[in-house]
């Protein structure tokens, strides 16, 4: 790790705290003065041997050791102290016996007994087993009964014999076998083309080498040894109904039944409801809350918020229900309320724009974490609840009961910032609404999400929302990329008296800016230039697109008055982003790198970056979603086969749209038609484009990113865009895994194979051994 100050750091403004500018209490206990201790008074008073000659003549008391309590061991030494506890313990534990001697013997009366020899039967015991230590103990007793006469001896136990097994005990073992074997094998491997099963280099399960497994059981993972991941606590919430709607100032228009019933949750999928919750039917795009209510009533739901009247005296525990205009419009407000607005005891940094978010989020959290302060997260890749503790991540932004249930549970456990990805589509529903941000970080603004937002103004307007709420000058901070042109219009946003920081890469009067950079395959450095001095800093983020989120979170770190130091530490700590240009390594001659580009900015960012690393040739897989902006499939095409050597076209998450339609709209940005490539591929030759760049096509993403692997050589990349983190295909109602990072490790280790064997692959399209 390495940082430099060019100059000497003094800070932009005198800030009380650089982590929150929010108001808070502090209650300081006062300081009591001590009580006086008084003194002896033989210590004050004049010496008592002195004679009437004035000589001293001492008193023989005064040599004499001082009187012991009568309760000590006086005059007796400790091993005398000792035995004689030990003895009365004894004489105690004797009288016990005799008082209840029959509850003893009948307690061990039918334990087995010890066996003639008990010096060789336990000779192998360490010590370490407690329990066989106490069953030790009590056989011996028994066995000592038993010689007094007090105890029958207990027959011995035979074993059972057992000439033959039953078939389904024999199929029970062997699957017992299996599972002690932990035996993995992939689908691939296992079956081939006429659906026969294979396995290579296994035997049979029962005649396998035991010892091998049970020794890898004993492998340390030394990285994590002594580390104890603390656990996350749940907190709970209980609120009255009437409560509820007083604190989140929701003003019903009816309220029928008991306001005083008690609730416990809050949600709006009828899925997620369990007993003591409030439902609110709130109405989506594709379907209505309202047609759930039967479903939240069977799983305990005990109030409603709706915007229709419904008889709750047919439902089962339905004790309440309030009627307000817009369900959808009050959800944040109730269920801020009811999580007793979390964001308002944290520092919160919420970051918009089209690209970028992800990985500045990251950066930023590694920055806080380096001042120390404990900071969760909020992105499409994870949540956080601070540090390492992870939660599973499912959309960009969360809904808004999860948003105040996640800063709850953030706070309760010791969260003292978090770090936002806000998504056009949680500002435009309205999922932000009730989170108090500190600071808004906006990184750029290019075409995406018009399927929802109808128009590119609505878009940006979405996106400015954030920006709105910035109005304390005393708190608030803006965070710019002055290089995209729609920075002033996010600067003109909430008040003008906000303090502004602005970063850039190329336009030089940002207050954030780099001096120069150098990028590799392997790490980017980068001297910053910054109002405070000068940093220098050595990531493993690749390519140039990261160099606007590393100025991002500098930027941050100069709005709040960080430490220099910590900036660069929390950067350079952050080596890796999980889907974003993500460098799969599988020690191969070329690069293989995965990101979630989806964008025509973002891949025409990402590819630009790729070429500047140095690669003799860029080969691209890429495709577009079903169901969403059609506009941008040919935008997406063009941006690849003009800056790939190799453009391979598939599928990605085609939903209900046929794979092959949107491929067909994707070739468009070339100037071809699906029939156009079908007539090519007739004679198993598809001509170079207009520009010598090439162009395949796979309907079925495995088979385009093995086809992209294959045909990599020394000095190639190659770049699998548009599902980074994502670790599923949706194909019609079908969700199922799929892991682009994980094809591209299977895609390496399959083409090292067929190498091996042989088996030319570096030109497309290429053709299997029947046996794959």
């Amino acid at each position: 790790m390495a940082f430099t100050f060019l100059s000497s750091p003094h800070f932009l403004s005198p800030l009380p705290q650089f982590l929150s500018l929010k108001r808070h209490q502090t209650l300081l206990k006062p300081h009591l003065p001590l009580p006086l201790v008084s003194l002896p008074n033989r210590l004050l008073g004049a010496p008592s041997a002195i004679g009437p000659d004035g000589k001293f003549y001492p008193n023989p008391s005064d040599d004499d050791p001082p009187e012991a309590p009568e309760d000590t061991g006086h005059g007796v030494n400790k091993f005398q102290q000792i035995e004689r506890q030990a003895s009365r313990a004894r004489k105690q534990q004797e009288e016990e016996y005799k008082k209840h001697q029959s509850t003893f013997l009948s307690a061990i009366a039918d334990v087995e007994d010890a066996p003639e020899n008990t010096s060789s039967v336990y000779s192998d015991n360490s010590g370490d087993d407690l329990f066989g230590e106490i069953d030790k103990a009590i056989a011996l007793k028994r066995k000592e009964f038993v010689k007094q006469g007090l105890l029958e001896p207990n027959p011995k136990k035979e074993l059972e014999v057992i000439e033959e097994l039953e078939p389904e005990e024999v199929v029970d073992l062997e699957e017992i076998d299996e599972l002690q074997g932990l035996t993995v094998v992939s689908e691939d491997s296992v079956s081939d083309s006429d659906g026969s099963k294979k396995f290579d280099d296994v035997d049979e399960v029962g005649n396998r080498d035991r010892s091998s497994s049970l020794s890898s059981s004993f492998d340390l993972d030394f990285d994590h040894y002594g580390k104890v991941k603390p656990r996350i606590v749940e907190p709970k919430f209980k609120i009255s109904l009437a409560e509820l709607l007083d604190e989140s100032k929701v003003v019903p228009i009816s309220v029928y039944g008991d306001l005083e019933v008690e609730l416990s949750g809050i949600q709006h999928d009828s899925r997620m409801v369990s007993f003591g919750d409030l439902f609110v039917c709130c109405v989506g795009r594709k379907t209505d809350g309202h047609l759930y209510l039967s479903e939240a009533d069977k799983r305990g739901a005990v109030a409603v918020v709706a915007t229709k009247e419904i008889d709750i005296e047919e439902t089962l525990g339905c004790k309440a229900l309030v009627i307000v205009e817009d369900t959808n419009a009050v959800l944040p407000a109730l269920a801020a309320s009811f999580y007793r607005y979390p964001s308002k005891n944290m520092a919160v940094i919420g970051i918009t724009g089209t690209n970028g978010k992800t990985t500045t989020s990251y950066l930023i959290k590694g920055m806080y974490e380096a001042m120390g302060v404990r900071t969760g997260l909020l992105s499409s890749v994870a949540y956080y609840v601070h540090g390492d503790n992870q939660l599973e991540s499912p959309n960009t932004t969360p809904d808004a009961v999860l948003v105040q249930n996640l800063m709850a549970k953030m706070l309760h456990n010791g969260a003292e910032a978090v770090v936002m990805e806000a998504s056009s589509h949680g500002l435009a529903q309205g999922r932000c609404n009730e989170v108090d941000f500190d600071i808004g970080v906006f990184t750029n603004l290019t075409r995406e999400h018009l399927d929802f937002h109808g128009s590119e103004e609505e878009y940006r307007d979405a996106k400015a929302k954030l920006f709105s709420r910035l109005v304390d000058p005393e708190r608030h901070r803006k965070v710019v990329n002055i290089d995209d042109p729609h920075a002033s219009f996010f600067i003109a946003q909430g008040s003008q008296d906000v303090p502004v920081v602005t970063f850039a890469m190329e336009n030089k009067n940002a207050d954030v800016h780099p001096l120069k950079f150098e990028l590799s395959l392997f790490e980017t450095q980068v001297l910053v230039n910054t109002p405070h001095g000068i940093l220098e800093i050595s990531s493993g983020l690749l390519g140039r697109h990261n160099i606007y989120n590393i100025l991002a979170a500098v930027a941050v770190g100069i709005a709040v008055g960080a430490p220099l130091e910590d900036i660069v530490r929390g950067i350079e700590e952050v080596d890796a982003v999980p889907g974003r240009c993500e460098l799969i390594d599988e020690e191969q001659a070329f690069g293989v790198i995965v990101d979630y580009a989806h964008t025509p900015d973002a891949l025409s960012r990402l590819l630009d970056s790729v070429r500047e690393l140095g690669a003799k040739r860029v080969i691209t897989v890429i495709g577009c979603a079903g169901e969403s902006d059609r506009g941008k499939r040919p935008m997406m095409t063009k941006i690849a086969t003009d800056k790939s050597d190799v453009t391979i076209l598939t599928s990605d998450n085609p939903k209900s749209e046929d794979p092959l339609d949107i491929l067909d709209d994707m070739l468009a940005g070339v100037g071809w038609t699906m029939q156009d490539y079908l007539k090519y591929g007739e004679n198993d030759y598809y001509p170079p484009l207009p520009n010598g760049n090439r162009l395949f096509l796979h309907d079925i993403r495995r088979v385009a990113v093995r086809c992209a692997v294959a045909m990599g050589e020394e000095g190639d990349i190659v770049v699998i865009a548009g599902k980074g983190h994502e670790a599923y295909q949706i194909e019609g109602d079908k969700k199922e895994f799929f892991d682009d990072r994980e094809e591209c490790r299977e895609a390496l280790q399959y083409v090292d194979e067929l190498h091996q064997a042989g088996i030319d692959t570096s030109e497309f399209p290429w053709r299997l051994p029947e046996s794959h």
